[in-house]
C-alpha cells in the first residue's frame, strides 16, 4: 500500500528556504561583524587624530610643559562625548579634565598611539593614549595625551549599517526563495505530465509512454514502461488461457451433458451401462484436458517469473519416473521393459524444477499412453556442454510430417486421441524457457527417441 506523506514540491521548497534562511543568517552575522569592525576603525582614527592634534601643540617651555589645545580637536560627532587630559612627565594633569586618569603604560609610549577600552563616569569609553617625547632627563621623558570618546555613537552607527544590510539581505532572500520555488515547480513539471498522461489513458491501454523527460527521471519512466509491458504480457496470457479453455472445453462439456441426458432417459440396463462407461471416459478425458490447460498456463507464467536454481537432472528424472510408474493405472505395466541409465556423478543444471518435472511427466505420459508397448528406457548422457535425457520406446513414434505440428498447442491429433494436444507443446515451451531443445530421432535398434537437451551448469 502506497501512503502519500506530504508533497515533494513542499518538501523541496521548505529545504531550499531553510538553506537560504541559514545562508542569510550567516551573511547577516558576517555583515554585523564587518560593520562593527568598520565603525571601530573609523572612530578609532578620529580618536587618534584628536590625540595627535593635542600632542602636536604640546611643548616644553623652560622646565614646564605647555599645551595649546586646538579647537579642531573637539569637533564632535553627533552623539559622541569627548574627555581628555594632558599629563606631564611626573603624571600631573596640566590640561583637560583632572579627574580623568586612565592607566598610562609608560613603557609602551614609544610604540605610538595606544587604544583600549575603559569606563569613565559609568560610561563605556574608548581611550587613545599618545606620548610626546620631551628633551629632558627624566625616567619618563614624555608628555602624555589621553583622549576618550563614548562608544554609544559607534554602536549606533554599526546598528544603522547592519539594519540597512538586514533589509537588503531580507529582500534578496525573499526574492531568492520565490525564484527557487518557481524553479522547483518548473523542474517537477515533467512528473505532473507523466501523472496526467497515465490518468488520461484508457484502462486497457498498456502501450509504453512516449515523451521527452529529463535524464534524472528517465529511469522512472523506463521502469513504468517495463511494468506496463510485463502487465500487458500477463493480461495477454490470461486472455489466451481463458480463450483456450473456452474453446477446448466447449465440446467435451456438451458431450458430457448429452450423455447425462441420454442416461437419465434410458431404461435399458445394457445401454445404461454403456452410457455410464462413455460418461466415465468423457469425464476422465476432460479432467486430463483441464489439467493440461492449467499446466500450460502455469508453464507460460513461470517462464517469465521463476528464478533458476541449481538442480540434479538425474535425481529429478528418477523421481518423476518413479512417481509416474507407481501411480499409472491406464495400462498394465507388468510386461513393460523399464530401464534407466544415468551417470554416477550429479547431472547439474540451472532451471525451474516445477516446469522441468512437468516436461518430464508429459514425455513419459505420452510414451505410456500412445507408445512403449513393451519397452521404455530413459538414459541421461553428456553431449558437450549439454545434458541429454533420452526417452526411448518401441512404439510407432511421431511421423516426420507431424513433428513440427506437435510442438504447437491444440494441433490436430491423429488416431482419435482425446485431450487438447498440449503435452509436447508444454515440453517445447519448457525447453525454450531453459535455452534447451526437444528433439525426435530413432536409435540404432529403430526405437523412437524423444531427446530433451539442457545446458549443463557451469562448475
Amino acid at each position: 500500500m502506497i501512503v502519500a506523506r506530504g508533497s515533494l514540491y513542499t518538501r523541496l521548497a521548505l529545504r531550499v528556504s531553510m538553506v537560504i534562511a541559514a545562508s542569510a543568517a550567516v551573511l547577516l552575522a558576517a555583515m554585523w561583524y564587518t560593520t562593527q569592525v568598520a565603525a571601530n576603525e573609523a572612530y578609532d582614527r578620529l580618536l587618534t587624530g584628536n590625540a595627535l592634534q593635542i600632542a602636536e601643540n604640546t611643548w616644553l617651555q623652560g622646565d614646564n610643559v605647555t599645551v595649546d589645545v586646538p579647537v579642531a580637536a573637539f569637533m564632535l560627532t553627533p552623539g559622541v562625548r569627548t574627555f581628555y587630559t594632558v599629563l606631564d612627565p611626573q603624571g600631573r594633569s596640566i590640561a583637560g579634565d583632572p579627574d580623568f586618569k586612565p592607566p598610562i603604560p609608560w613603557e609602551r609610549l614609544a610604540e605610538g598611539p595606544l587604544l583600549f577600552d575603559g569606563v569613565y563616569q559609568d560610561v563605556d569609553v574608548r581611550i587613545a593614549v599618545l606620548g610626546r617625547r620631551l628633551a629632558i632627563d627624566h625616567e619618563h621623558p614624555w608628555a602624555v595625551v589621553a583622549v576618550a570618546q563614548t562608544k554609544a555613537a559607534r554602536l549606533s552607527f554599526a546598528k544603522s549599517l547592519s539594519g540597512n544590510a538586514l533589509i537588503v539581505i531580507a529582500v534578496m532572500a525573499i526574492l531568492t526563495v520565490l525564484a527557487a520555488t518557481f524553479t522547483l515547480y518548473q523542474t517537477l513539471a515533467p512528473l505532473e505530465r507523466i501523472e496526467r498522461a497515465l490518468a488520461e489513458r484508457d484502462p486497457n491501454d498498456l502501450a509504453p509512454l512516449k515523451m521527452e523527460v529529463p535524464a534524472e527521471i528517465h529511469a522512472l519512466v523506463s521502469a513504468i514502461n517495463g511494468f506496463m509491458q510485463r502487465l500487458s504480457l500477463h493480461q495477454g496470457l490470461l486472455r489466451r488461457v481463458i480463450g483456450d479453455a473456452a474453446h477446448q472445453l466447449r465440446t467435451p462439456v456438451a458431450a458430457l451433458l448429452s450423455q447425462v441426458e441420454l442416461l437419465s432417459t434410458q431404461s435399458d440396463e445394457t445401454r445404461k451401462q454403456a452410457h455410464l462407461v462413455r460418461l466415465r471416459t468423457l469425464t476422465t478425458n476432460m479432467g486430463r484436458q483441464i489439467g493440461q490447460l492449467i499446466n500450460h498456463a502455469m508453464v507460460q507464467h513461470r517462464a517469465d517469473s521463476a528464478i533458476p536454481a541449481r538442480l540434479d537432472l538425474a535425481e529429478l528424472v528418477r523421481g518423476e519416473m518413479a512417481d509416474m510408474l507407481s501411480s499409472w493405472h491406464e495400462r498394465d505395466l507388468q510386461a513393460l521393459d523399464v530401464g534407466m541409465d544415468m551417470p554416477d556423478q550429479p547431472c547439474l543444471i540451472d532451471g525451474d524444477a516445477t516446469t522441468l518435472r512437468e516436461a518430464v511427466k508429459n514425455v513419459l505420459g505420452n510414451a505410456l499412453l500412445y507408445g512403449a508397448p513393451g519397452l521404455l528406457h530413459v538414459n541421461i548422457v553428456a553431449a558437450g556442454p549439454y545434458w541429454e535425457v533420452h526417452f526411448i520406446d518401441d512404439g510407432p513414434g511421431i511421423a516426420l510430417a507431424s513433428q513440427a505440428s506437435v510442438r504447437a498447442p491444440f494441433s490436430p491429433r491423429s488416431g482419435n486421441r482425446a485431450g487438447g494436444s498440449l503435452g509436447l507443446s508444454i515440453v517445447e515451451q519448457v525447453m525454450a524457457a531453459h535455452g534447451g531443445a526437444m528433439l525426435f530421432s530413432h536409435d540404432e535398434a529403430g526405437h523412437f527417441t524423444v531427446v530433451l537437451r539442457l545446458r549443463a551448469a557451469p562448475a
